[in-house]
This record gives C-alpha cells, sequence and structure tokens, in this order.
C-alpha cells in the first residue's frame, strides 16, 4: 500500500495529476524500473536503524555450535525425517569490501531461491509434486490449453524436477531519442527459435504482440513479457519462456547461476533481434519489430538491459504449513475457503504456472505445464514461512508451499506482504527474547492491520478475537 501510493505521489508531482503518465501507473500497480527503484530507496532511507550492504551474498550459516548443517531436498508429501532442529544465531556475507558476519536473534530469507534457509539447515523441495502428493488436481505432469483449467489426456499427474519456465521483464521503446539498438548476441543460435519461425512460415503468426506481450509503461517505454499461446491457433509456438534450462537454478552456485543467465539473456535478446532481421519473418513485422531497442533512460549502467533474471520459482522450504490448491477448496459449510487462526496476507492471484517443459508437437496448442487456475483468495498462514528444521529464521519468498500452492504465491505483491508481516514478527521476537514460533499472533496480526495490511478478505471475513 505504502508503495503504490508513493508511486503515484511521483507521477503526480514530477508529471502533473492530468497526465497520461498517472493515468498509466493505474493506481500505483505499473511503474518504470527506476521509478520502482526510486521509492524503495525512499523507504529504506526513511528508516534510520536500517544499513543497506548491496552486492552481498550468503555464505555461511552459523549455529551457537558452528557451522550449521545443511538442509536436504526432500520431494514428495511425507518425508520420512525432517533434519534435526538447528538454532540460527549468525550468517557471513561476502559483500564488495571483503566477509562480514552478522549476529541477530532473528533473520529474514527473502532470496527468490531460500538461498539463507537451505545454508541454515531448512529442509526444501524443488520441482512438481505428484498429483497424488496433496491431492492437487493440477499437480504434477500437465497439459492445460490457455483459457480452460481442466487438464487434458495425457496429465498423468506424475512428478518431477521442473520448474516453471524463468524469462526477463526487460523494456523497450520506440523513441529513436531514447533507443539503443538491439544486438544479435555472440552464441545466437537460430535453431532455439525453430518453433516460432515455424509460426511465421505457416502464417499463423501475423502481429508483432503476438510474439511477445507489450505493456504500456509511464514515460513512453514498454514492458516486454512472453506471451501464452492462443487455445485457437497455438501461437506463438515459442515466445520469451525458456522451459528446461533453468531447472538447475535453484540450487546453483554463483558461476552456474551466472550461465543460466547469460544463456536466457542472449535468449531473449536473440528472440528481438531475430524478429528484427530473420528474412522468414514477413517483412510488415519485421519493419515493425525494427523500431524498438532498449531504453537509454533506463538501468543507466547496463545499457538498458536489466539486472536480474525474473525467477518465478526457486527452493520452497517445508514448513509447519504447506500451502497447497487445497487452500483455496470451500468448505461445504460456509461456501468459503478455511480460515487460517495465523493468517497473515492474502492470495488472490490465480494458480498460474508458465511452461515446465519444452514445446511438444503432440500438444501443439499450449506449453506443457502451463495452468492458469481462479480462485477465491484465501489467508497465508504465518506457519508457512517458519522452517520446521530452523530455529531464528522466517522464510517469505521461498516459503512453504507446494508447486501448485506456490504459483498464488509467487509475485512481489503476496512477497511484500509476507515480508512485512516477517519484519514485524522478528522485532516482535527480538524485542520479547523469544523464538519466531512462540511469537504473539494476533499482537502480530494487529499490527498488519495497523500498517493497512490485508490478513481478511470480505467475502471470507471471519475476524479473530481480538483484532
Amino acid at each position: 500500500v505504502e508503495f503504490k501510493r508513493l508511486v503515484v505521489e511521483h507521477y503526480t508531482k514530477t508529471c502533473g495529476a492530468s497526465s497520461p503518465e498517472l493515468k498509466l501507473c493505474k493506481d500505483g500497480n505499473m511503474f518504470q524500473p527506476k521509478v520502482a527503484e526510486l521509492v524503495f530507496r525512499q523507504l529504506l532511507t526513511a528508516e534510520k536503524n536500517l544499513r543497506l550492504i548491496e552486492g552481498a551474498r550468503v555464505v555461511e550459516a552459523l549455529t551457537p555450535n558452528g557451522q550449521a548443517t545443511p538442509g536436504r531436498r526432500l520431494d514428495g508429501a511425507t518425508p520420512k525425517q525432517f533434519s534435526p532442529k538447528q538454532k540460527l544465531t549468525a550468517v557471513t556475507y561476502e559483500t564488495p569490501s571483503g566477509r562480514m558476519t552478522i549476529n541477530a536473534a532473528a533473520f529474514i530469507d527473502a532470496t527468490y531461491e531460500g538461498d539463507l534457509a537451505a545454508l541454515a539447515g531448512s529442509d526444501y523441495r524443488v520441482g512438481r509434486e505428484s498429483r497424488a502428493d496433496f491431492n492437487e488436481k493440477h499437480a504434477g505432469k500437465i497439459y492445460v490449453r490457455f483459457g480452460d483449467a481442466n487438464p487434458l489426456p495425457g496429465s498423468t499427474g506424475e512428478a518431477d524436477g521442473g520448474i516453471q519456465a524463468f524469462c526477463f521483464r526487460f523494456h523497450l521503446t520506440k523513441n529513436p531519442a531514447n533507443l539503443l539498438p538491439v544486438e544479435k548476441p555472440a552464441d545466437f543460435n537460430r535453431d532455439d527459435y525453430k518453433q516460432l519461425l515455424a509460426d511465421f512460415r505457416g502464417g499463423k503468426l501475423t502481429r508483432l504482440n503476438q510474439a511477445v506481450q507489450f505493456y504500456a509503461m509511464p514515460g513512453g517505454n514498454f514492458e516486454i513479457n512472453s506471451n501464452h499461446p492462443s487455445h485457437e491457433t497455438g501461437v506463438p509456438s515459442e515466445s520469451l519462456d525458456l522451459a528446461e534450462e533453468n531447472y538447475g537454478w535453484p540450487e546453483a552456485g554463483p558461476a552456474e547461476r551466472a550461465r543460466i543467465f547469460r544463456r536466457y539473456w542472449n535468449y531473449q535478446e536473440g528472440l528481438i533481434w531475430l524478429l528484427q532481421n530473420d528474412p522468414e519473418v514477413p517483412a510488415d513485422i519485421r519493419k515493425d519489430a525494427q523500431q524498438w531497442g532498449f531504453p537509454k533512460d533506463e538501468f543507466t549502467d547496463n545499457r538498458g538491459r536489466p539486472h536480474h533474471i525474473y525467477v518465478r520459482q526457486g527452493r520452497r522450504i517445508w514448513g509447519e504449513h504447506t500451502v497447497t490448491e487445497n487452500d483455496a477448496k470451500f468448505l461445504e459449510a460456509t461456501g468459503l475457503p478455511a480460515h487460517k487462526p495465523d493468517g497473515i496476507a492474502i492470495a488472490e492471484y490465480p494458480f498460474d504456472s508458465h511452461a515446465v517443459t519444452r514445446f511438444d508437437p503432440a500438444y501443439p496448442l499450449l506449453r506443457p505445464g502451463y495452468f492458469y487456475v481462479e480462485h477465491e483468495p484465501f489467508q497465508i498462514p504465518y506457519r508457512s514461512l517458519l522452517p520446521k528444521s530452523v530455529d531464528g529464521l522466517l522464510v517469505p519468498v521461498a516459503c512453504s508451499a507446494s508447486h501448485v500452492g506456490y504459483q498464488t504465491i509467487r509475485m512481489e505483491p503476496v512477497f511484500m506482504a509476507l515480508g512485512e508481516a516477517s519484519g514485524i514478527a522478528a522485532a516482535q521476537a527480538a524485542s520479547a527474547k523469544i523464538e519466531l514460533r512462540k511469537i504473539d499472533v494476533p499482537a502480530l496480526q494487529r499490527e498488519i492491520l495497523n500498517r493497512d495490511g490485508v490478513i481478511l478478505y470480505e467475502a471470507t471475513a471471519k475476524r479473530p478475537e481480538g483484532l
């Protein structure tokens, strides 16, 4: 809420109350990357007791007995045994100025990948559970068409190690004065786009915005995202999502993540270059694509290219509650999802997974692993942030969820809500000198509400006693 308010304030002050920029920001939900960074830095600067160390990477988790024993990857629904519980008391980071160790009463792992949680001893999972593991309709190996949530024949529900595809959410501009050219990557491989080229040859792709999605942003630039295939035509068969080549990312070290990052970026820029230059792309689409380039006014230290890949899914801890597709199911008695007495945020976005495996010619109208399932809003419980095997740690991003359950959590609005709740809980635990799993949850909920957070939804409102 505070972030959105500051975004609106920025565009109102800098562009005017009747400006197209203010209208395009859609009440603070749409914004330029540089404006988002500006607002986040304003929020950080306002906290006088906060010290920001940029470029740091966690390298060691410490307990009272020394280095923590890392957690294990435990897939499935009912591991036979979790790792012994450990108490996290200190974390060592590699920073641009050298290593530093921080001691604290409570830590928060806000990484997309759950790196600190794993080092600190939290068991975790990666990949897709089977349909039987949590009795989830959309779990495991699945084929679903865009616009239809029903699994098709061949959807076995088998478990595997796949995670949904990554891409980059970069920006492009048509303003010649603000444009940096798209470049052909040194390792460009035309075969990477053979399915997309087949779409052009078949006359199925007739517009540039069928190949990738364009979102108009304040300031005149456009945000680009991977496009889903039409359930009627099946195009585009490929877009910016690059399935399968990210499977190693969640558990990888810096060098391997850097390699995956380069591969993904070169694939993204290569696709835009192909649309601008390949002779098999229709001339009118090539002409349209050639108008676009990276904006000079964004990511000015990186030639208009973003610094971070869009990690849609990393590790997911084993916590005291696992969010699954079933959390959204109605109770017969109420016709609503179950009330969570320790609810700290709301999951409202659909269960939305992009492709998990590559294009399959047996299923030409979809991307394997994709699904988009709307549901009633439901509460995310505090327990899902508490690792079973680690004290002194909260995990609001790589939280405890099944593959399907995570698909409604996996975006920044929910991460920000869970992160705010984690910060309040950590402060409460440190002040009272108690474990995070023993805090006063109603007091946490009251503070979230005092800060204009949302822990109940009108349709599911059952106000806990004392709130």
